[in-house]
C-alpha cells in the first residue's frame, strides 16, 4: 500500500479523522481487493467488514448472475446473524461471536437490527485501477497543466481514477460519459455534446470543463472537500447541505437527504484514496505508463466526410478515433460530416502536416448532412417504408439495427438514407402508439430505434412566429429545449407558466415558440439527441431478458426506475410506450429489461 505522505496535498485536501476508515476502505478496494473479491460490509461504518468472498471470473452473463446470487446469499446470511444478535440470547457460534465483536460491547438490539438492513457488497477493482494508472500516463501531465492554468491544485487531476479509472470509453447506464463522467446536463455547460461531437469523450477537453466546474464549486462552497463532493452530488444539493450543517465533517456525519447516499457521502474519501494509491504506483516504478501523444491541430475549412479525409491522408480509422475521441460513430459511418471549423488532431508526422497545408477543395462541403422527416401512417411495414423511399429493405434494417426480421412498431423513429445517394437522410416518425406483442421482439436485437412522439404538433403562425406543442420525452428539460430553439429556459417557462429550473416530466405537453429555428430543424435536433443517448447506451450495455413488475400504490416512474431497478427512465418507457407514465395506476404490469454490460 501507499507510503505515508504520498497522498493529496493536505493544505487543500484535509484528511479528517471522521473519514479515516472510509479512506482506508477505498485504498484497499483500489489497491488490495481484486475483481474476484467482494467485500461484505456495513455501508455506514466501513470499518465493519463481515467477510470477503471469492467470486467467479465475471466474463459471462451466467458468471455475473452466479456472483450476484452468491453476494445476496452472503448478505442474507449476515443479516440473519445480526437479527439473531438483536434477540435475547447471547452469541453462541464462533461466527456470531466474531460478528458481535465488530460492535460496541453495549450495542442495543436496535443497533443490530439497523445493521441487518445496512449490509452492502463492494467488488474490488485492483486490476482496473492499475490499468487506469497506466492509461493516465497519456494525459496526466497535460491535465495537471490545465488545472494549474486555472489556479487550481493539480491533485484534482486524479479525479478520473474515481470516476472511470481513466477509461475514455466509460459510459454509465444513466448517461455519464468519458473519463470525467460528465452527465449531459452538466457537461453541456462546458463543452459540446451532440449527435456529431461529444467532447466528454476527450479527456483533455473534458479536463478543461472539469477544472471550470470544480473552480465554480469551490467559489460557491469555500472548501475542496465540499467542491469535490459537489462534483458527484451537484452544487445545488451541496449548498442546501451547507445551509443546514455548515462544515464537511458535519455533512458527512449527519446529512442524509435527497440523493446524498453512499456514493456522495464517500466521494471525497474515494478521491483521497485514489490519489494515494495512484501516486504509490507512479512512484514505485512497477508500471510502464502510457506516453502522451504528439499531435498538431487542423481546423476544417468546411464540412468533410471522415472516410474521404482519412483516405486522402492515408491514415486508418483507429488512428483517427484515437486522436479525436470526441467524434461520434455517425461521423465514421457517413451519417454526418465532421463539422466546419472543428479542431482535428493528427499525429505529428510530416507527410500528414504537408498534406493539410493545401488540401483539395473537393474534400469539403458547405453544409452538414441534413435530415428530413416523414410520418408513417398506421399499417405501414418496414418493407413498405423501404419501397416508398426507393431503398432496399436490407439498408433500412441495417441503418436502424432492426435485425433480419425487421420488426417495427408505432412510437419508433427510423432513420432512412436517401435513395439518391445525396447528402440528405430521412427520419421516419411513427404514430405514438405501440403494440405490446412486439416489445420483446424488438429489444432482442439491441433495439436502438428511438421511441416516442418527437413531432411538433399543431404548428401555426402567431404574432409573426410559429407556435406549436410538443410532448415531453425522457431526458428532456427546459434547458435542452432552449438550446434547440436558440432561446432561454426562462422564455419557455414564461410561455408555459413554469419556473426556468422547474422539472418537466415525460408525457407533459408544452407550447414552444419558434423564432430562431423552424419546427423541422427542431425535430432534427430532437431526434439526434435521443438517437445519441440510445446508441451510446447500447454500445456499452445489452438487454439479456425481461422481468415483469406490478405497480404498487405510491410508486412513481422515478422510484421504479432508479430505486427498484436502477434503470434509466427512457429505457423503461421504450418498452412500455403503451402505458401512460404521468398517471401510473396500481396493478399495472410493466415490462422491465434486464441489462448487462458488454
Amino acid at each position: 500500500m501507499a507510503e505515508a505522505g504520498s497522498g493529496a496535498d493536505p493544505a487543500y485536501f484535509p484528511h479528517y479523522p471522521e473519514i479515516h476508515a472510509n479512506v482506508t476502505f477505498w485504498e484497499h478496494v483500489y489497491g488490495r481487493y481484486s475483481s474476484s473479491m467482494a467485500v461484505i460490509h456495513d455501508q455506514t461504518d466501513l470499518d465493519r467488514i463481515y467477510r470477503v468472498i471469492k467470486l467467479n471470473p465475471q466474463k459471462t452473463s451466467a458468471a455475473r448472475k452466479s456472483n450476484r446470487a452468491l453476494i445476496e446469499k452472503t448478505k442474507d446470511h449476515y443479516a440473519a446473524i445480526l437479527t439473531s444478535l438483536a434477540g435475547p440470547n447471547r452469541p453462541r457460534t464462533s461466527e456470531e461471536k466474531r460478528v458481535a465483536a465488530l460492535f460496541d460491547a453495549n450495542a442495543s438490539s436496535s443497533h443490530y437490527l439497523e445493521a441487518a438492513q445496512n449490509i452492502r457488497a463492494q467488488t474490488g477493482i485492483k486490476e482496473e485501477f492499475r490499468r487506469g494508472v497506466i492509461r493516465s500516463g497519456a494525459y496526466m501531465a497535460n491535465i495537471k497543466q490545465i488545472f494549474r492554468s486555472y489556479g487550481l491544485p493539480e491533485d484534482l487531476a486524479y479525479l478520473p481514477h474515481v470516476e472511470s479509472s481513466f477509461n475514455v470509453d466509460a459510459y454509465s447506464k444513466f448517461g455519464a460519459a468519458g473519463a470525467w463522467q460528465f452527465t449531459r446536463e452538466t457537461g453541456s455547460q462546458y463543452m459540446r455534446i451532440d449527435y456529431i461531437i461529444d467532447e466528454r469523450r476527450d479527456p483533455l477537453i473534458a479536463a478543461d470543463g472539469a477544472a471550470r466546474f470544480l473552480k465554480k464549486n469551490y467559489e460557491q462552497l469555500g472548501s475542496w472537500p465540499l467542491a469535490i463532493t459537489a462534483y458527484n452530488y451537484g452544487p445545488a444539493g451541496m449548498r442546501r447541505a451547507v445551509a443546514e450543517y455548515g462544515s464537511y465533517e458535519r455533512i458527512f456525519a449527519h446529512y442524509r437527504k435527497g440523493h446524498f447516499k453512499f456514493a456522495s457521502r464517500n466521494f471525497y474519501a474515494e478521491f483521497l484514496a485514489a490519489v494515494r494509491v495512484a501516486k504509490m504506483y507512479e512512484q514505485s516504478g512497477q508500471l510502464r505508463l502510457d506516453q502522451p501523444r504528439s499531435y498538431f491541430i487542423f481546423r476544417t475549412p468546411g464540412y468533410t466526410k471522415a472516410v474521404n479525409l482519412m483516405r486522402y491522408l492515408q491514415i486508418d480509422e483507429p488512428t483517427m478515433r484515437r486522436y479525436n475521441p470526441a467524434l461520434r460513430d455517425p461521423v465514421f459511418d457517413g451519417t454526418k460530416y465532421i463539422p466546419k471549423g472543428y479542431a482535428l488532431k493528427f499525429p505529428s508526422q510530416p507527410q500528414i502536416s504537408n498534406a493539410l497545408r493545401n488540401p483539395p477543395a473537393s474534400l469539403f462541403s458547405g453544409a452538414q448532412k441534413a435530415s428530413r422527416f416523414y410520418r408513417v401512417q398506421p399499417g405501414d411495414t418496414a418493407g413498405a417504408i423501404a419501397k416508398k423511399h426507393g431503398i432496399s429493405l436490407q439498408t433500412l434494417l441495417a441503418i436502424n439495427h432492426l435485425g433480419k426480421n425487421g420488426f417495427i412498431q408505432a412510437g419508433q423513429n427510423l432513420r432512412i438514407p436517401s435513395a439518391s445517394g445525396t447528402d440528405e437522410e430521412l427520419v421516419v416518425l411513427n404514430d405514438n402508439k405501440k403494440y405490446a406483442t412486439q416489445r420483446q421482439q424488438s429489444a432482442a436485437t439491441g433495439d436502438i430505434v428511438v421511441a416516442g412522439n418527437l413531432q411538433v404538433m399543431n404548428p401555426r403562425r402567431h404574432n409573426g412566429a410559429i407556435t406549436g406543442e410538443v410532448e415531453v420525452q425522457p431526458d428532456e428539460s427546459l434547458g435542452v429545449f432552449a438550446r434547440w430553439l436558440g432561446n432561454s429556459a426562462e422564455s419557455i417557462g414564461r410561455t408555459n407558466g413554469l419556473a426556468a429550473d422547474e422539472e418537466i416530466v415525460p408525457g407533459q405537453q408544452l407550447t414552444l415558440v419558434f423564432t430562431t429555428v423552424d419546427p423541422q430543424t427542431f425535430e432534427q435536433q430532437r431526434f439526434d439527441f435521443h438517437r445519441e443517448i440510445q446508441e451510446d447506451f447500447f454500445a456499452s450495455y445489452a438487454i439479456v431478458g425481461f422481468d415483469s413488475y406490478t405497480v404498487r400504490k405510491g410508486d412513481t416512474l422515478w422510484s421504479i426506475c432508479y430505486k427498484v431497478f436502477n434503470l434509466p427512465l427512457w429505457l423503461m418507457k421504450k418498452y412500455n410506450a403503451d402505458i401512460g407514465f404521468t398517471t401510473l395506476k396500481p396493478a399495472t404490469r410493466l415490462l422491465v429489461p434486464q441489462v448487462e454490460p458488454l
